[in-house]
């Protein structure tokens, strides 16, 4: 069996782009204290819990968008942490996704994309390589009024079936639900606080350097998802 012995934190919010976020450098510290390697930045986007101003321009807003992942970069590098931009998006009815392996080039390109639908964010995504998980899929709360799989789920690359903050039922539910249909998984601690981070992720063979390594471990199933207890 491959020794799956680095550790990434797929879902993650930092300051001052989402709600609650703390500052991406003290997240990356974090992380690394806890053993990971690396994470991707997953920031809500245009139609989710964003602080960045929704009168901008939309080049403009995905440039300011983007400025917590860069001011982590150079950080991160000093700090020999692989640090990948993603995003998650609200599509309706409080149902959100994560997307991994773009670029803020290629959302810049696609203003179709404001307040877009699930199927929308997976055609563009997929034209350019990158995968598409739904995020939490029986998260039960006051703002989701659909607390269960995409119906349009077919389209998309699988689910998060670990989740720091989901109740324990919401996470099996979505496990179960993987597991009966064969569905590609991820895991991640959906962090704001710095304490709420490090919780859960994937763990693979090699190190994850940029979204070329990172859709392919995905893509080929060389992972395991994990949670630390």
């Amino acid at each position: 069996m491959k020794n799956y012995i680095y550790k990434y934190e797929m879902h993650i919010h930092t300051s001052p782009c989402s709600g609650g976020g703390s500052d991406i450098r003290d997240h990356i510290d974090e992380l690394i204290q806890k053993g990971y390697s690396g994470m991707v930045v997953t920031n809500h986007f245009y139609a989710g819990d964003t602080r960045i101003d929704r009168e901008l321009p939309w080049e403009e807003f995905v440039d300011a968008y983007r400025q917590d992942y860069l001011y982590g970069l150079e950080y991160a590098k000093e700090r020999d942490f692989d640090l990948l931009f993603g995003l998650e998006e609200n599509v309706g009815c409080g149902q959100e996704i994560l997307i991994y392996g773009i670029t803020p080039e290629l959302i810049a390109e696609h203003p179709e994309l404001k307040r877009a639908s699930a199927e929308a964010f997976a055609e563009v995504v997929h034209a350019a390589g990158g995968l598409v998980y739904q995020a939490h899929p029986y998260r039960a709360r006051d703002y989701i009024r659909k607390p269960f799989p995409l119906e349009c789920l077919d389209q998309l690359d699988g689910i998060e079936v670990y989740n720091a903050g989901n109740e324990p039922e919401w996470n099996e539910s979505a496990r179960i639900f993987a597991e009966e249909r064969g569905i590609p998984c991820v895991a991640g601690s959906d962090g704001h606080s710095v304490a709420s981070a490090g919780w859960a992720g994937i763990a693979v063979g090699e190190r994850i350097g940029n979204n070329e390594e990172l859709i392919r471990i995905l893509k080929s199933g060389e992972y395991t998802v994990f949670v630390n207890e």
